[in-house]
């Protein structure tokens, strides 16, 4: 078993996301350290981002429920 998991966000550089703004959404409303949280991958339409297996179900569900620069995104767990 990996010790990350990968969460998919159905936006990417087109929705002018970066990965310090994914980041600011985990480590500011989720609640988790940036330790937690592997690499970040944004592209075009997508965002791609590992985090530790044991937080991502809460990872998942902060993600679900808040926003990433003020609005809201899909959000799924991959795999």
């Amino acid at each position: 078993l990996a010790p990350m998991k990968t969460l998919v966000i159905d936006a990417g550089r087109q929705d002018k996301l970066r990965p310090g703004d994914i980041l600011g959404a985990l480590t500011g409303a989720a609640g988790l350290v940036a330790d937690d949280i592997g690499k970040i991958d944004v592209f075009a339409t997508r965002a791609y981002v590992a985090v530790r297996r044991a937080l991502a179900k809460k990872a998942l569900e902060r993600l679900q429920t808040g926003r990433i620069k003020g609005r809201r995104f899909r959000v799924r767990a991959l795999g």
